[in-house]
């Protein structure tokens, strides 16, 4: 588990804190356990209630549940991007069809926790709602500026459908702006075609399909 999305300043006391009253509220579960000799000898192989256990639940329900709740925006308070979004992509590539900027039909997903972000993302031609391509992120960074706004910074590896062999695999950087009163992520992208472009989606709904439509 990662702490770098946690204000230092508070997480550090807030685990001091922790330790002290898991501590009490241990000593006095054990105690309560050992007027039991079955439940002191299943304890003594699982010591679930431990100082150490406790704290670890703890944090492990802030960071996969508690983070999307204001009470913990004392300590951490970063956008809650999870879910599905859909809009779409310009590139610089030229269609030989069109003469034009390629534009595509396009469907981003975020999975996220407060110490991990993943984006997944979709990718096909306008109104044909064939696939044509899917990217996910390998090195992600959520950044906050100094407006309040946050920017999602990632670099991805991008696949091509199998049956589309005039495409290759292919890794690029894209950094988006996320604007939380529209729910909407718009940036830009780079990959080592030597391709640039734009992409612009908005919130849909929470649930991630693993797929363009």
């Amino acid at each position: 588990m990662s702490f770098k999305y946690y204000k230092t300043a508070t997480l550090i006391p807030f685990i001091l804190v922790l330790s002290v009253l898991f501590n009490i509220v241990s000593k006095k579960i054990e105690a309560l356990i050992n007027t039991s000799i079955t439940a002191s000898e299943l304890y003594s192989y699982i010591g679930v209630f431990s100082t150490v256990s406790l704290i670890t639940i703890t944090l492990a329900f802030i960071n996969f549940v508690g983070w999307k709740w204001w009470i913990f925006k004392w300590l951490i308070d970063i956008p809650n991007l999870n879910g599905r979004y859909q809009g779409e992509l310009i590139s610089s590539f030229i269609d030989p069809a069109t003469g034009n900027p390629m534009q595509k039909d396009c469907s981003i997903e975020i999975k996220q926790t407060a110490s991990s972000i993943h984006i997944f993302s979709y990718y096909g031609d306008k109104g044909t709602n064939i696939q044509t391509s899917r990217a996910y992120s390998v090195s992600e960074e959520l950044v906050e500026e100094k407006n309040g706004l946050f920017q999602l910074f990632y670099i991805f590896t991008n696949e091509p459908e199998t049956l589309l062999t005039q495409l290759n695999n292919h890794a690029g950087t894209a950094k988006f702006r996320y604007y939380p009163d529209i729910k909407t992520l718009d940036g830009d992208y780079y990959n080592q075609r030597k391709n640039i472009g734009t992409i612009k989606v908005t919130f849909k709904q929470k649930k991630r399909l693993g797929r363009l439509v």
